[in-house]
């Protein structure tokens, strides 16, 4: 809880921090169907806080009618807020919604904010605010949804007042939460070890089958792998995000040629990690990279059969964000796992680029792998071939030492 000291020194340091601009706020309280959902702006009259004001009253569009906050009939709240609504209003009982209970919560949740220092008393008539207001269509509870966008309008301005989030708390938090409405969890591989299935096998039947008995885990992705991806094309991760569209899905596409074109082909079919071949001429590779980054997808380089993929490395101008030191199927069984000098690849690239291991990966050897720095054990036959799949997983999750913690959350306030 803050204190009333701390609330005075927030107010002080307001008087100087909206003279020119304006501040946001943001809010998602409660439950569906009556969920409120606030965005706002606040700042002074004089600038473009108040010119939007002005313009949103004067030119009103239909279905979203600004109206004005008032704490009842004939008595607007200070500072003068203006409510938009998100939703097109598109009936009179949605209109009853808005005019009603989500205006009045909003109207007197900037009263009270003013009342306990959240805002400065001496700033009500210098300032005005814009806040838009979201009423699900479906909401009936006329007392949830005014209790639900009080407490989302209060909580949005006293954000907006301590400028909240700062941009450390931003990065902190980018790969920890989601959003409660995404549908579908995005995991950045932020925590490894993660064990990486890799589905080599080009029958799709088979396929479903091993992913459907897959453990539900964070520290699981799947691999398209090549042969599959050549028999159903890249649409197939797709196909698989269907089936399990928490999992990390890497498309294993080794490209050769052509680096920025294959790498948005992939993204657009939502692979989250995308593979290149090492072989690959450095243009190419820095192509697929970059446009990698562009589509919000991890790239890979694979260094099947690449003699000295720290050379490699240090020639590019720009970095993958894995590195696969991968073994040969129709190797495996002929030669012993080398992971490589796993140290200098991190320091060339950097401590925070992952490092997977694949090839002849075997329970017995999942912590020789894990102490040479591997981040990512890549995994086929091993658990697809198996004769319980879930089982032979879970193996491998076990003496990874991984324990099922949820990575993700959703933040109502910190």
């Amino acid at each position: 809880m803050w204190s009333l000291r701390r609330l005075r020194a927030t107010s002080t340091r307001l008087t100087t921090m909206i003279e020119d601009e304006f501040l946001v706020g943001e809010a998602l309280v409660g439950e569906e169907p009556e969920i409120a959902h606030i965005d706002l702006v606040i700042g002074p009259k004089s600038g473009a806080a108040g010119r939007a004001f002005v313009n949103a009253l004067a030119q009103p569009r239909m279905g979203h009618t600004p109206i004005l906050g008032v704490i009842r009939p004939n008595l607007p709240t200070k500072p003068a807020t203006l409510i938009i609504p998100k939703v097109t209003i598109r009936s009179l009982e949605d209109a009853e919604k808005v005019f009603g209970p989500a205006q009045s919560a909003v109207a007197k949740a900037v009263a009270d904010a003013v009342e306990e220092g959240i805002i400065p008393k001496s700033e009500a008539e210098r300032l005005v605010a814009i806040v838009s207001v979201f009423i699900h269509p479906r909401g009936r509870d006329y007392q949830r949804i005014y209790r639900y966008n009080y407490a989302a309008t209060k909580l949005a301005l006293r954000r907006a007042m301590q400028r909240f989030p700062c941009i450390d708390k931003v990065l902190e938090e980018k790969d920890k939460s989601m959003h409660a409405m995404i549908g579908f969890r995005i995991n950045n591989l932020k925590h490894p070890p993660y064990l990486e299935v890799a589905l080599d096998i080009p029958d799709w039947r088979r396929v479903e089958g091993i992913i459907r008995a897959l453990p539900r885990s964070d520290a699981i992705i799947i691999e398209a792998g090549t042969p599959l991806i050549k028999r159903y094309g890249v649409e197939v991760v797709q196909k698989i995000h269907q089936l399990r569209p928490e999992s990390v899905v890497v498309a294993d596409l080794k490209t050769l040629d052509t680096g920025n074109l294959e790498a948005r082909m992939a993204g657009d079919a939502t692979a989250d990690v995308i593979g290149f071949s090492g072989l690959a001429p450095l243009r190419t590779m820095e192509k697929f990279i970059e446009e990698c980054r562009k589509v919000g997808a991890l790239s890979l380089m694979d260094t099947l059969n690449v003699p000295d993929p720290v050379a490699v490395l240090k020639k590019l101008k720009v970095k993958p964000d894995i590195v696969e030191l991968h073994r040969a199927i129709d190797v495996e069984q002929s030669q012993e796992s080398q992971w490589g000098n796993i140290s200098e690849i991190k320091r060339v690239c950097g401590e925070k680029t992952l490092v997977a291991v694949a090839g002849g990966i075997r329970v017995d050897r999942v912590k020789e792998a894990l102490a040479s720095g591997a981040d990512i054990l890549v995994v086929g036959r091993a658990i697809t071939c198996a004769k319980d799949v879930t089982g032979a997983a879970r193996a491998f999750l076990k003496e990874m030492g991984v324990t099922e913690v949820d990575q993700f959350r959703v933040m109502t306030d910190f």
